[in-house]
């Protein structure tokens, strides 16, 4: 193992003043550095959870239990209010998937400040008035997660969590993992999972791989593929961070380097893709301004390592 790759990495991680947690580096199908500034345990990888649901739903298409072009409302017709807004009966799961459900603000932030007792989030999300026709505006939510789980819940009589222990955990040697529920049970799809660092690294190993783990077709590769390519643009005449705005797949990010991925969760929970490389960086943290430093520090420190073996 070449853990001295990572010597400019901690370097810089003390210089920006980073608190990473966490740190695993694979290339060529080999884990070629590591470090932990802390003992590893299980933490919430907050957003990086949507990575894991999308996952879910290209083993639920493959499957025959869902569909990209299968309604919302047809998936909870019992949720459906009376008068709902003309638009939600447009939105599909790829519309959702992208993130472009069309609210103006995500229902579920929107509940938690507002509404923090609510316990049926499937009727108040599809009361919601959409702003926007579905498919057509990026606006980050947390309920194309929440829909997938539910669905695959209701399809199945399993959580999500339940569901992808034989399909995706287990595969991946992920044991016993925790999911955060609804007060109706349901995971919440878009947040809420426990990974330790080392977790999360198989998974991009999977994915780097093309939904391969170990020999295995873990999910489909043509899945993989499209969730991971740009469905939608994502910077709505925004000068945001580069980071946020090179465009968005199926709960995965783009970046600004050419060709590559991520999933990403909030304090900076990343699995970073680099198929040019035939790497992926997997990170832990908790950084709660600037977690995009995290990428920079990466590009410029991981990658003219990984290019010299690449």
């Amino acid at each position: 193992m070449k853990n001295e790759l990572l010597h400019g990495f901690r370097l810089g991680k003390a210089e920006r003043g980073l608190d990473i947690h966490g740190i695993e580096v694979r290339q060529h199908g080999e884990i070629i550095a590591k470090h932990h500034w802390r003992a590893q345990y299980r933490e919430c990888v907050f957003s990086v959870s949507k990575s894991f649901t999308s996952a879910a739903l290209g083993i639920a298409l493959n499957e025959g239990l869902l569909s990209l072009d299968d309604k919302i409302v047809d998936l909870f017709p019992e949720y459906v209010p009376g008068k709902p807004d003309e638009k939600l009966g447009l939105l599909t799961v790829k519309m959702s998937m992208m993130m472009a459900n069309g609210h103006a603000e995500c229902p579920i932030f929107r509940a938690r400040r507002e509404n923090p007792t609510c316990e049926d989030w499937l009727s108040d999300i599809l009361s919601q008035p959409l702003a926007y026709e579905p498919g057509t505006h990026f606006l980050y939510s947390n309920v194309s997660g929440y829909f997938i789980s539910a669905a695959i819940q209701k399809k199945t009589g399993k959580t999500l969590r339940d569901y992808l222990i034989p399909r995706l955990f287990e595969p991946l040697h992920i044991f016993n993992p925790q999911w955060e529920s609804c007060p109706k049970g349901i995971n919440l799809g878009a947040s809420g999972l426990y990974l330790t660092t080392e977790e999360l690294s198989r998974f991009g190993q999977l994915l780097l791989d093309n939904g391969r783990f170990e020999g295995r077709q873990v999910v489909p590769a043509d899945y993989i593929a499209m969730a991971a390519s740009r469905q939608i643009d994502n910077d709505n005449g925004s000068t945001a961070d580069p980071e946020a705005v090179a465009g968005y797949g199926f709960q995965f990010w783009r970046n600004s380097i050419p060709n590559s991925y991520r999933a990403d969760g909030l304090y900076g929970q990343y699995i970073i893709v680099l198929p040019d490389y035939d790497a992926v960086v997997t990170v832990t943290s908790h950084v709660e301004e600037n977690q995009h430093n995290i990428l920079r520090l990466v590009w410029d420190e991981l990658l003219p390592e990984l290019e010299k073996s690449r």
